[in-house]
């Protein structure tokens, strides 16, 4: 035989040997430098109450608590109140099995194998699910070469509170890695609860979530930016009362999206609300949708003030105003500088009666310092670019006009006496003039098929409808 085939399988096998120590090793220093990181956090308390790291295998159980008592005595003005409460804790178990040909729970080759038991049994008191299951389990590989697979579950849960009906059908997730990132997707068929006076179910929710691998989760906990997106949608969801009022929402749409440009650290976030159908609320409604772009955030004002915000947590109110001021002024002109943009790229909504879109962007420009006096309008407007753009059909305008004056009339005196159908004839009466006299004064511009509005704001001037406004505090 080959002497050199001998010798190097002879290598490739104490390579093989050797690398789970090496592995497992390098498993318990991550372990133990996240609970520090967590440490470090007011909010969180966290500790390895057992380790056992064998040659191929090791297994922790990890203690995380939530210190609800600090954060609330520490908001509490009076403290003679009494906030104490039982902190909350879990306990995790976890097992992991070293590669690069791991065993033990099943056999592979990856990196780690790994599987987190939260048994979560101090919860049995207020949620039922089944004896055998944990409350949150999660189970993935990482690869060779750092690819992250996993899946996790939470089981079906009962209430078991007499006064309350709950009913949670259970969730389920998975996450692939995909070119340079991690796609997580979720689904959790159904949520009802009861109480007698009030029933909420919610139908069909799915999240859709994509990361970069190389995001550090620790750092995502603290607030800080990491690129990605995020979509959570519901199928439907129906509020009941009592008195049998049925509120129907069909397809809510929650989206997110964050880009961070490395070369002038700053980032863009971007989240949309979105609702196809609303049903049984005072104005039933559809196609509704809001989207908020908010540009060149600075990424180390974001990072200082989420350390800031972790830092304060246990700070008394009375104490946080000049925090808050100190924070201020020594951060706040690094954002500002950037020149930061709130912008409402998307906005519509749809009644029976018609429709209405609309627009609006805005920017702050040319700051090199920050004023004396914060609360300053005449600063902030010399500094601030804005416009905004609103079309919406006749019966559109005229349905939200009369439902703003009816409301208004039925707070009158003078009007209390009136029925709902009196008020809402003399409202209709009413409109048509109020409207006539918004056109004649300029707010708003009559068209052929409704009204529009266009406001501008630039030097310190404002402009609506191509006609001056003047601005008493402007300089």
């Amino acid at each position: 035989m080959n002497k050199a085939f001998i010798l190097g399988g002879g290598v490739t096998l104490a390579a093989l040997l050797i690398a789970p120590t090496f592995i497992g090793n390098s498993i318990e220093t991550k372990a133990r430098s996240t609970l520090a990181a967590l440490n470090e956090q007011p909010l969180y308390s966290a500790s390895i109450v057992s380790y056992d790291k064998g040659w191929f295998s090791s297994s922790a159980q990890i203690e995380i608590a939530l210190d609800i008592n600090g954060i609330l005595a520490a908001q509490q003005v009076d403290n003679t109140q009494d906030v104490s409460m039982e902190n909350p804790t879990i306990i995790a178990n976890v097992n992991a099995y070293h590669g690069p040909i791991y065993f033990g729970d099943g056999v592979g080759i990856a990196k780690v194998k790994y599987n987190i038991a939260v048994q979560g049994e101090a919860l049995r008191e207020y949620v039922a699910w089944p004896d055998d299951e944990p409350l949150y389990f999660n189970e993935g590989t990482l690869g060779l070469f750092n690819g992250l697979n996993y899946s996790d579950a939470i089981p079906a849960l009962q209430g078991v509170d007499d006064e309350l009906t709950l009913n949670f059908s259970g969730f389920n997730g998975e996450a692939k890695h995909e070119g340079d990132g991690i796609r997580y997707q979720g689904q959790a068929e159904s949520l009802t609860m009861n109480d007698g006076a009030f029933s909420f179910e919610m139908l069909n929710t799915t999240a859709d979530i994509t990361y970069s691998d190389d995001v550090d989760m620790l750092a995502a906990m603290n607030g800080e930016l990491f690129e990605g997106d995020a979509a959570i949608a519901i199928e439907e969801m129906v509020f009941s009362d009592e008195t049998g009022t049925n509120i129907l929402v069909e397809a809510l749409r929650i989206i997110t999206n964050t880009d961070i440009d490395e070369d002038t650290n700053t980032a863009n976030v971007y989240v949309e609300y979105a609702v196809d159908k609303i049903e049984g609320a005072a104005q039933n409604a559809s196609d509704m949708v809001i989207g908020i772009a908010i540009n060149n955030l600075d990424v180390d004002f974001i990072k200082a003030y989420q350390d800031f915000s972790n830092s304060t947590l246990s700070t008394p109110a009375d104490e946080l105003p000049e925090k808050l001021q100190a924070f201020i002024k020594d951060n706040l002109l690094q954002q500002l500088q950037t020149e930061p943009e709130i912008n409402i790229t998307k906005l519509a909504m749809t009644l029976p009666e018609g429709s209405f879109t609309g627009k609006a962007n805005s920017k702050l420009v040319g700051v090199t310092a920050l004023p004396d006096t914060l609360e300053d309008p005449s600063y902030w407007v010399s500094h601030l670019l804005a416009n905004a753009q609103i079309k919406a059909d006749k019966a559109f305008v005229e349905s939200m006009a009369s439902g703003y004056m009816v409301a208004e009339l039925a707070a009158n005196p003078q009007t209390q006496g009136m029925t709902a159908e009196e008020l809402q004839s003399l409202a209709s009466q009413q409109v048509p003039m109020v409207l006539n006299t918004f056109v004649e004064q300029g707010f708003i511009k009559q068209t052929e098929n409704g009204y529009d509005a266009e406001f501008v704001l630039k030097d310190g001037k404002a402009n609506l409808n191509g006609a001056e406004i003047p601005l008493p505090f402007a300089q």
